[in-house]
């Protein structure tokens, strides 16, 4: 992408002016770790520290999209209690498959994690814990703060207040647990040998022990509201702390520049939609103001990563600001929502364009949008975009977006879940989690 990109822009950007309220030591992390996940891992939420949803190695199943498996995340599950009530995402490591749930349907409310083979589907263990009471407002299920160093897997439990706890991969054993002064919000990531998630505003967690190493605060009691770990790069950590989003540095720990959005949101009732995290490609942070789960309006911000300075915002047609002033015009809302990708170049994102759900993709060179002619996807890998097909948590898409044409499709017959979970691609597999359990595609 030439660097050249038009400034043109609504927003403004007020750079860095010292470092955030801490509390302990610094809030950096170090340089980068030396785990590099191979054809069968995926090893977070969006694959790796930086949110791309990119898998740089794997074939994935391509367009020859048939069901190789499906299992529920409890081998015990059966009759009006197979579902769960909140799915996780899935993660990979080395061919084993690591989901987590949210299983509130029996007497006792609990976090599941089972593993399985990414082949076969054969189970290989499974674990439960108790979920207590979290004194939080910010706290997110623990089934859905899933992520792993490549040695560990970790997860919040709550048997007995918040604790981030480590399982062995190969058996699913608790290698250690350590007791948290807030609970995590955010899925985990990890990357220079810390655990990092958002709290308030996100702290950083030796993988040894689950000691925390650093905290980031704002010093304005801002916590995090998203649903997205913070994005790692090589020299910087991004945080949304609601309408702002900060780039910290991730040595010294401290704030190199704070950008701000002008979106109108309808849920706040306030110009300054909130933030998600951003992807970074080629200096320029993409990050999507606005939330999903309200209906809220919100766009994209292209943030020059040097200097904070935004370079351009998008939004699809339809009405947005002060359109809205209490009316619902549902019928014409214009919004992006959730995290980019960024594939090839191009930079697509979903949304609704007049009231209507669509893919987009977005201009990097000037934030111009131009709707799709296909559903999109969540994940990619190897020019292919894969997801669940639009409201149909039943059924996933290949999806060649540079053709914007549909290259395969696949559906579990017997299911019909309440909602999905999460998405990842692995070996020549697509893995997709719901509320009735984990589904695997691959080639036929």
């Amino acid at each position: 992408m030439e660097r050249s990109l038009r400034r043109r822009s609504l927003l403004r950007a007020a750079g860095a002016v010292g470092a955030a309220a801490l509390a302990g030591c610094p809030a950096g992390i170090g340089e980068s770790t030396e785990f590099e996940p191979g054809e069968t891992d995926w090893p977070s939420y969006r694959f790796d520290a930086r949110n791309t949803a990119v898998h740089p190695t794997a074939p994935g199943p391509g367009g020859d999209l048939s069901v190789a498996w499906t299992a529920r995340f409890r081998a015990d599950a059966g009759g009006e209690f197979a579902d769960v009530g909140t799915a996780g995402h899935p993660i990979v490591l080395d061919g084993t498959v690591v989901a987590a749930a949210y299983d509130f349907t029996g007497e006792v409310q609990l976090t599941v994690v089972s593993a399985f083979d990414l082949s076969s589907g054969e189970r290989q263990w499974e674990r439960t814990f108790q979920v207590g009471e979290a004194d939080a407002e910010n706290g997110i299920e623990p089934a859905r703060t899933l992520g792993s160093d490549g040695e560990r897997v970790f997860v919040e439990t709550l048997s007995d207040g918040p604790t981030l706890t480590a399982l062995s991969p190969e058996s699913g054993e608790t290698e250690w647990a350590h007791p948290l002064d807030r609970p995590i919000a955010s899925p985990i990531v990890t990357d220079a040998g810390s655990v990092l998630a958002g709290e308030r505003l996100y702290a950083s967690y030796d993988p040894a022990d689950g000691t925390r190493q650093s905290r980031y605060e704002t010093g304005d009691g801002r916590y995090w509201r998203s649903r997205f770990p913070p994005t790692v790069t090589e020299d910087a950590i991004y945080a949304p702390a609601f309408d702002e989003l900060h780039a910290v540095d991730r040595e010294s720990g401290e704030r190199r520049w704070t950008a701000t959005n002008d979106f109108y949101s309808i849920l706040y009732q306030q110009e300054g939609a909130p933030f998600h995290p951003p992807v970074v490609a080629d200096g320029v942070a993409y990050a999507i103001a606005g939330y999903i789960d309200n209906a809220d309006t919100g766009g994209m911000v292209a943030v020059d990563t040097e200097d904070g300075s935004v370079l351009w915002t998008a939004i699809p047609e339809g009405a947005t600001g002060s359109d809205y002033e209490g009316r619902d015009i549902r019928t014409k809302q214009a919004a992006l929502y959730g995290m980019p990708l960024v594939l090839d170049g191009a930079v697509y994102a979903h949304g609704y364009e007049r009231g209507e759900w669509g893919f987009f993709a977005i201009d990097p060179e000037d934030g111009s949008v131009e709707r799709m002619g296909t559903p999109g996807g969540l994940v990619a890998s190897q020019g292919l975009l894969y997801g669940l097909a639009g409201s149909d948590v039943t059924r996933v898409n290949a999806v060649d977006p540079a053709a914007d044409e549909v290259v395969g499709t696949a559906t579990v017959e017997e299911w019909d879940p309440v909602a999905g979970g999460g998405h990842a691609v692995a070996g020549e597999y697509l893995l997709v989690t719901t509320t009735q359990g984990v589904a695997v595609f691959g080639p036929e």
